[in-house]
């Protein structure tokens, strides 16, 4: 008996599903607990040694954006699957970039409910017929034989001409149509911002348990012989975990049901589709329902580890030291040979392409911003003293969020799909739409930085007679100071990147080649841990940052220059500092650590001698000194992670803050006659 769309998820089927999200949670349970106890003893270590870092001289925003303002919004022509036709409706768009749309311009006005709404997160843009059709073929290649007579005219055949798609693996597509070329451009450009904003969902956060969960989505793939990061990475924690069950599912599924699906063969193809969004949407109600228990038991195990850490930390960290050192010495001559052979001959290549691409991108921003300073210094000598300053930063305070403008900067990182080309498959490495998005993210958070430093500077040297001619030279007095953070500031942040970009290429693979030899060793060392030491020590936590360590040292070679391990790779590490005098990043300190150089290194020899309680700082920083630098370079977790810099000033807000940066303004009239022109 055959399959149609009306009848094709029964009660069995559902149950089904709802069955693999319970394997994957169970699967997740383990790793959760083994990640979550590692990473509260790396916070139990920073807490014994801060690091002390120099924070960015570009100040961050912290006035949150206003989610429920409308950014865009008219009428688009929408292809209506159950219709099988094309129909105009009002679509709008808000600061939260919710995608909504309604019969007509008049039910959103009355505030009636939207006849649907489009979840950006996870979408691919695709602006031809071409492109989408083979999109459709490269993800369900059961269907490349069929013909597509029936498709293309139900789904490709714009009536204008000028087609957008949101593709996405597993949900309904999204079809439209636009009148002009012009009018696609700037909802196309709006839409990116939307998918962008939405993919960085989880990473925005970067708190100690958004790394948890990472590095445990990572080990539960890692067990599958899936490595390194890819598109299932992106949207909300539910998201990322719904995407995992399908990752599995729907192999399976193909081979057992699409043979059944009855129909024309045109139509084949739809129904199938039709299937996967509501299997997606099954799955993703139940991960929802399931995924607050494995939050509910990290709290839970959190005071359990309190009460076991914190008393014995000296004694569990030399534990792990003894340990260190037999796995580097068992293993750590082969992981620096496979290095050698696989990841040395193509660093300079991969970092140069990097380098290139990042510091176009960068430059174009410096160029935006410097180009509209310069039209509101225009502004302000043609309207005399009509022009206030409070006028001018308004028109700039929107600019890094003015998609069609900001368009020229993101495109440029969109270069790294080309220069990744060909190191890509040799690497087997997926996720090139994710670099992309992180560099556009940094771009974006960069501008703001800058726009909202501006800002600051301008009101707190607002000129007493308010003139035009005064304030016009004040701007550009205050543009040129800016521009030099900029500089600094994108000059670290764009090595950062190149530095994490290229852990993300080379670690998987080298994990990867590593397994069959190394992975068997790791049992040998479990007997080397104590019943104290049990489920807090992870054996195999230690050998993958003994990987890192050495390919992070190549990396550095490459960079021709020794600078902290990457914190923000999904493959975190954990007290790096154990391996040799490479400097340890804190992992508790803000997103914008990326911007900051580590002052302190600490070597095995330098371990806190056993005590009672948790040891002194080192003679490097007093402890209230550090405290103290830490409060002046503290950064909002909300507002963002290293390279998904984009809108974040909806995120938390911390209190106290204007005054901080007021102060931090006050302090940048003598920063910049001390400080060189990067």
């Amino acid at each position: 008996m055959g399959l149609n769309f009306s009848t094709q998820l029964d009660h069995r089927m559902r149950e089904y599903l709802k069955g693999r999200v319970d394997e994957l949670l169970n699967d997740m349970r383990p790793h959760c607990r083994g990640q979550y106890a590692v990473a509260f003893l790396n916070k139990v270590w920073n807490e014994v040694e801060p690091r002390a870092s120099q924070g960015p001289q570009l100040l961050q925003n912290k006035e949150p954006r206003d989610t429920k303002q409308v950014i865009s919004r008219g009428y688009l022509m929408q292809h209506v699957e159950n219709r099988k036709k094309w129909k105009e409706r009002y679509f709008v768009m808000k600061g939260n970039y919710h995608l909504e749309y309604f019969e007509t311009k008049e039910a959103e006005q009355k505030g009636m409910k939207p006849e649907g709404t489009v979840l950006l997160s996870g979408c691919v843009l695709l602006s031809s017929a071409t492109d989408y059709r083979a999109m459709l073929h490269q993800t369900w290649p059961h269907f490349n034989v069929i013909a597509d007579t029936y498709w293309e005219e139900q789904h490709l055949n714009c009536p204008t001409g000028h087609p957008l798609y949101l593709w996405h693996p597993y949900r309904p597509h999204l079809l439209l149509c636009f009148h002009t070329v012009d009018d696609r451009h700037t909802w196309s450009t709006l839409l990116a911002d939307g998918i962008r904003h939405l993919n960085a969902v989880v990473f925005r956060r970067d708190s100690f348990e958004v790394r948890v969960f990472l590095e445990a989505v990572r080990l539960c793939r890692q067990q599958k012989g899936r490595y390194g990061i890819c598109d299932l990475y992106l949207g909300s924690e539910t998201e990322i975990l719904s995407n995992l069950v399908m990752e599995d599912l729907c192999p399976v599924l193909e081979s057992q049901l699409i043979p059944h699906i009855r129909g024309a063969d045109s139509k084949r193809k739809q129904t199938w589709l039709k299937m996967v969004g509501e299997m997606f949407a099954v799955v993703e109600a139940h991960v929802s329902e399931g995924f607050p228990a494995l939050l509910k038991e990290n709290d839970e195990q959190k005071q359990q580890l309190e009460k076991k850490i914190r008393p014995d930390f000296n004694q569990i960290l030399a534990s792990k030291k003894q340990i260190v050192k037999k796995i580097q010495a068992s293993l750590g001559e082969g992981v620096r040979s496979c290095c050698e052979e696989h990841v040395q001959p193509h660093l300079e290549s991969a970092r140069d392409g990097v380098s290139e691409t990042m510091n176009r991108g960068l430059q174009e921003t410096r160029s935006l911003f410097s180009e509209e300073v310069t039209r509101v210094i225009n502004v302000v000598k043609g309207g005399g003293e009509n022009s206030s300053l409070a006028e001018v930063c308004s028109q700039l305070r929107a600019l890094p969020y003015q998609s069609v403008q900001m368009h020229r900067c993101y495109e440029k990182a969109e270069e790294l799909e080309q220069v990744l080309s060909e190191l890509g498959p040799r690497f087997a490495f997926s996720g090139v739409r994710f670099l992309i998005q992180r560099a556009q993210n940094l771009i974006q958070q960069l501008l703001e930085d800058a726009v909202y430093t501006f800002q600051r500077l301008l009101i707190s040297t607002q000129p007493v007679t308010g003139h035009s001619a005064e304030t016009s030279q004040l701007i550009d007095n205050t543009r040129v100071r800016v521009l030099k953070k900029f500089d600094s500031d994108s000059n670290a942040a764009g090595r950062q990147f190149v530095q994490d970009s290229l852990l993300e290429l080379f670690l998987p693979y080298v994990l990867k080649t590593l397994e069959p030899t190394c992975k068997p060793e790791l049992p040998v060392y479990e007997a080397c841990l104590s019943a104290d030491d049990d489920g807090v020590i992870q054996i195999e936590n230690i050998y993958k940052e003994l990987v890192l360590h050495i390919v992070s040292e190549e990396i550095n070679k490459a960079m021709k220059e020794t600078s902290t391990q990457p914190r923000f790779s999904l493959c975190s590490e954990s007290m790096a500092c154990l391996w040799d005098n490479e400097p340890q990043m804190c992992i508790d300190e803000g997103p914008r650590t990326l911007l900051a150089k580590a002052t302190h290194s600490t070597s095995p020899t330098e371990l806190p001698e056993q005590s009672s309680g948790v040891g002194p700082l080192t003679e490097h920083k007093s402890q209230a000194e550090a405290s103290e630098n830490s409060k002046i370079s503290e950064r909002d977790d909300g507002m963002g992670w290293q390279c998904l810099r984009e809108d974040w000033a909806s995120g938390t807000q911390g209190k106290g803050q204007n005054g901080l940066d007021e102060w931090k303004a006050s302090r940048l009239d003598n920063e910049d006659e001390n400080k060189p022109t990067p």
